[in-house]
């Protein structure tokens, strides 16, 4: 008997299909998009009933969720796998959302028109780290984890953060590169630090250590005040977390799902393949304006 793997997850990015079929490191998945104001979606695969089949499929679906969270800059939260016994000639088309579990990010955020069909190629273990930081950053309902979380993207690596980002922003071409204007810095109480060292101290220190010695800047959580500084302060890591993966550690190749000859499931293949085959994505990309004349 082989087992019908369900991971739940939820996706502010809509995508434009509500059922894909693709393979991703060599584990064939089916996903089924659902109306997620009152569910959360799935991803379905096929595996062998041994601790390894589930260990590899959940680690590409998560690896596949956060490849897309980067690519349609969503929220995306995943759910713990759950499954059923299937007979040996079960297919996967046959897969049926019949796990139903409620959404864990608000409705309100949503966007939609996006799809599946090009996504990062994460090539190293510490892309990989930086983006699943990058992707519970994003879904977090709570500022002081997400800033935590962006923080932690710019020490993958042996990287030392305070100096880096006092470096990044000594060049007036970074700027625009980074999203990042100087009025928002501005607006942050610096009072006399340097950018990376009120980020260090002044937010990540405050969050992770609530007893400080005296001088040092603590926390206040009904202070609105606070509240607006810790906000604008995460927005501004967010951006030099997304400008560190881009450059530091070189997330710079991409994925295509396409159909190979011989096989009618999709796959995912690497830019070059992409390119020097004639290979077609195996979906037709619909652009925004159709997608909401057809919803």
């Amino acid at each position: 008997m082989k087992i019908l793997t369900t991971i739940g997850f939820d996706n502010s990015a809509r995508l434009c299909r509500n059922t894909y079929y693709f393979e991703y490191k060599g584990v064939r998945f089916k996903l089924i998009q659902r109306n997620m104001r009152k569910w959360c979606d799935a991803l379905f695969t096929i595996i062998q009933n041994d601790d390894n089949s589930k260990n590899l499929a959940f680690n590409a679906a998560s690896e596949f969720l956060t490849a897309l969270s980067w690519q349609n800059d969503s929220r995306i939260k995943l759910r713990p796998p759950g499954g059923i016994s299937v007979p040996d000639n079960f297919q996967l088309r046959k897969a049926k959302s019949g796990f139903f579990s409620f959404p864990e990010i608000p409705y309100h955020i949503v966007s939609r028109g996006y799809d599946i069909c090009i996504i990062p190629e994460i090539e190293t273990e510490e892309q990989k780290t930086a983006l699943i930081l990058f992707r519970e950053a994003l879904s977090s309902n709570n500022v002081y984890l997400s800033f935590l979380f962006y923080w932690q993207i710019l020490e993958t690596g042996g990287n030392e953060p305070i100096g880096w980002i006092n470096s990044v922003i000594r060049k007036k071409k970074n700027y625009n590169r980074l999203l990042v204007s100087k009025a928002e810095i501005n607006h942050l109480p610096l009072n006399g630090k340097s950018l990376g060292n009120y980020l260090y101290d002044d937010c990540r220190n405050a969050i992770a250590h609530i007893r400080r010695d005296s001088g040092k800047v603590k926390l206040k959580f009904d202070s609105l005040d606070d509240i607006k500084r810790l906000a604008i302060s995460t927005n501004v890591v967010k951006k030099f977390a997304r400008f560190y993966i881009e450059n530091n550690i070189r997330l710079q190749n991409n994925l295509y799902l396409v159909r190979q000859k011989g096989t009618d499931f999709p796959v995912f293949v690497n830019e070059g393949i992409y390119k020097n085959s004639g290979h077609r994505l195996a979906y037709k990309r619909l652009s925004l304006d159709k997608v909401h004349k057809k919803r």
